[in-house]
């Protein structure tokens, strides 16, 4: 509920910020621009916050169930962290890519919130918005992380310095190694976790959305090559020794990341199909275009508004979105000049639509659109996973000569002990004995 009211607070404040923008003829061309980028590094803010708040909730939340073994607490933690921080970094990002724009309505019949029209993408699509929103917060968020794990150790290093020397402040006596190495900030119970959360979130990022923010991977490895150098010194200069602990496995991390790696298959395939212009420019290609080019796509997108009857009995069109933020619009391929606030009519007034002039219900390129991108989603998805099957067969997790290998040690293992249970030495022999 949490993430939910935050994803609409950001939301109710691009509208408002856009609208107020809007009003003023000076900065209404920089009123997307400047809603977008705002709200971006207000979401960054928002999820730092909201990382701490869950990471208590979890804690909680895990140590009510009682689990029988410390493996299944922290399987049960680690599902609990991954979860809230999926919907805390990918909320908003989901919401641009396949939710903003596609409700909004259409001129006269517009859908509104609380009065307000619903938040809508630019001119050019969606598309823009969900790479600087990617940008923003994944740059944003591994800066951020970098810093508090460079400083909040230092700190606590410094203050736990500061309480020893204030004990007794007249000791001048040399100290030991041991003495100032417990000076250092402890590390947390869960050890390295905030690590694999981090690499895991930052996996998300840079394949859920690769389609949109192709720049994703090459960021990450910049960012793992200088935090490579910080954790270095962060462990050796600002952290105790941490007591090493026998591991099986990385335990649910690896189901995570294979359901991670999944579901980005779906995820790029919706971004290319419906939130692109892959799909629409491909059909206008091959169905619509004489040429078959792109001669003419933009003006094809144009929906005409839909005719109402005015007072004395003529039709009339509505404009624009919004007849507050533009004053004229110059349709593409020699239209008339509509004026809004002159009040005077035009026989061509465009929005960006696939939608009838008539009751503005959607044409048949709309439909031939829609199937055809839920065919390319489909198809896409089979490809890929038939691929990933194909790779896997081809090359197994463990070589078959390893298998074999560890198949016969297990044999020659049990094959001991069978051995052992048989014939039992003088000294496990309870008949000797007696």
């Amino acid at each position: 509920m949490i993430v939910v009211a935050a994803v609409i607070s950001i939301v109710v404040y691009r509208v408002a910020i856009t609208a107020a923008m809007n009003k003023n003829d000076a900065v209404r061309p920089y009123s997307s621009i400047t809603s977008s980028l705002t709200s971006a590094i207000i979401q960054v803010a928002i999820i730092t916050i909201l990382d701490k708040v869950y990471q208590k909730v979890a804690v909680v939340l895990t140590d009510w169930e009682m689990h029988r073994t410390q493996t299944e607490h922290e399987d049960s933690f680690t599902f609990k962290m991954f979860l809230f921080q999926f919907v805390n970094y990918y909320s908003s990002v989901f919401y641009i890519a396949f939710f903003k724009g596609k409700f909004d309505g259409y001129p006269y019949n517009y859908n509104e919130l609380a009065g307000a029209r619903l938040d809508q993408c630019g001119a050019g699509g969606c598309m823009i918005e969900l790479t600087q929103q990617l940008a923003i917060i994944m740059v944003g968020k591994q800066v951020v992380n970098n810093c508090v794990e460079l400083i909040i150790p230092k700190l606590k290093a410094w203050w736990r310095r500061r309480d020893t020397k204030d004990e007794d402040p007249d000791d001048e006596k040399c100290i030991q190694r041991w003495e100032e190495d417990y000076d250092l900030a402890d590390l947390n119970q869960y050890g390295l976790f905030a690590e694999y959360l981090e690499m895991v979130i930052q996996y998300g990022f840079i394949t859920l959305f690769v389609a949109a923010f192709p720049l994703a991977p090459l960021f990450a490895l910049l960012n793992n090559i200088i935090e490579i150098r910080l954790d270095a010194y962060k462990f050796i200069t600002t952290l105790r020794r941490p007591v090493a602990v026998r591991a099986q496995d990385i335990g649910i991390w690896y189901s995570i990341l294979d359901g991670v790696a999944k579901l980005s298959v779906v995820t790029n395939a919706f971004i290319i199909a419906v939130t692109s212009e892959f799909i629409p420019r491909l059909l206008y290609i091959y169905a619509e275009s004489p040429d078959g080019s792109l001669r003419g796509y933009v003006n094809y997108t144009l929906a005409y508004a839909p005719i109402l009857e005015d007072f004395d009995g003529g039709s009339v069109h509505n404009a624009i979105y919004d007849t507050v933020a533009v004053h004229q619009l110059k349709v593409p391929g020699g239209d008339e000049l509509y004026n809004i606030h002159g009040n005077t009519s035009s026989s061509t007034c465009r929005y960006r639509g696939f939608r009838e002039p008539t009751d503005g219900s959607p044409t048949k390129f709309w439909w031939e659109y829609l199937t055809t991108a839920l065919a390319f989603v489909i198809v896409f998805e089979h490809i890929i996973f038939l691929v990933v099957a194909f790779v896997a067969w081809i090359i197994p997790d463990i070589p078959e000569d390893l298998k074999q290998q560890m198949q016969r040690e297990a044999f020659l293992g049990r094959q001991a002990l069978r051995q052992r249970e048989i014939s039992p030495t003088p000294e496990n022999d309870v008949t000797c004995a007696v």
